[in-house]
């Protein structure tokens, strides 16, 4: 009888591997689509809060959102995350300090289409990490793609002069979006580290939390040097979208497709990011593109299908 059943569902087309595997696709879409919006969102509302206390309460809040769903749990899990402690403080500090809170100091410095189409060299940067740590097999067709890809992030930084980059005066926004790159991908190969027994969402909070310890310090010196915080409707706004749509939509979302499909799959959609970005940043920032953007763009492109040919 379920044999008669499996060859019914067959005949009609219906593959539950197949459906997983696109399920677990545009869960991976719809997570670019969100981190894209917090590309927007710090954009939007530049100098009108100061980048590293934005990012410690957007962590705040959605640690204190997802903590009564897992705080049992974590008790569970203490053996395994004391054991591999390490793995998840440098996840902490590669996707909060690195990843995420250098986006909204390079925002306040470059556009969201510049930093979007930086940010389309991430599978390049994931990668060659995934060769460096991993020792994964590299062709010479991966070796020159990475390449072409990291000259399409310097053509984006000259804004297509390449005189820009002989006098080392690009924007610094788009620098730190470089940086960001780095630490994304950096995060993403880290994730491969994860144990699987521990649950996605167990995993986010840790991580969260130990990325507010992180940020704690560099939030002081911004706090006394730089620009104190002040809790006005802009700066709840920001708070509350970067906690609730980006951090535990996103990042949930990314932690899971990323633990379904690997680093370099995962990080192949990066790209949908960079249009769900243009896209809004016309409509929203009132952004325009100019020639450079589709030259950078290109060259990156050119590179990442080198990478991911096979």
């Amino acid at each position: 009888m379920l044999k008669k059943i499996k060859l019914f569902k067959d005949s009609k087309g219906v593959n539950s591997k197949d459906f997983n595997f696109a399920w677990i696709f545009f869960l991976l879409i719809l997570s670019q689509i969100l981190f894209g919006s917090n590309q927007i969102m710090a954009r939007f509302i530049q100098g009108e809060v100061p980048p590293i206390g934005l990012s410690f309460w957007r962590w705040v809040l959605a640690t204190l959102i997802i903590l009564p769903f897992t705080y049992k749990r974590i008790f569970s899990c203490l053996p395994t995350l004391y054991e591999e402690w390490k793995v998840y403080l440098a996840s902490a500090f590669c996707l909060i300090v690195l990843g995420n809170t250098t986006i909204y100091i390079a925002l306040n410095y470059t556009t969201a289409i510049n930093g979007a189409i930086v940010s389309s060299v991430q599978p390049a940067f994931t990668f060659a990490l995934s060769w460096l740590f991993y020792r994964e097999f590299v062709s010479k067709n991966q070796i020159a793609g990475a390449v072409v890809a990291t000259l399409g992030v310097l053509f984006i930084i000259s804004k297509g002069d390449i005189n820009v980059l002989f006098n080392l005066s690009p924007n610094p926004g788009d620098v730190w979006m470089v940086i960001s790159v780095l630490g994304f991908s950096l995060y993403a190969i880290l994730l491969k580290r994860i144990p699987d027994q521990v649950p996605a969402i167990i995993t986010l909070n840790v991580i969260q939390f130990l990325g507010i310890i992180l940020l704690a310090p560099l939030y002081i010196w911004e706090t006394y040097y730089i620009q104190a915080i002040e809790f006005n409707q802009i700066t709840l706004f920001s708070i509350i979208w970067a906690a609730v749509f980006v951090a535990i939509g996103a990042l949930g979302l990314w932690n899971y497709t990323n633990k379904k499909l690997g680093a370099n799959k995962a990080s192949g959609t990066i790209h949908l990011r960079l249009i769900a970005i243009t896209v809004m940043a016309i409509i929203v920032l009132d952004e325009s593109l100019k020639l450079y953007h589709f030259v950078a763009f290109a060259i990156i492109m050119m590179g990442v299908f080198a990478i991911s040919k096979k």
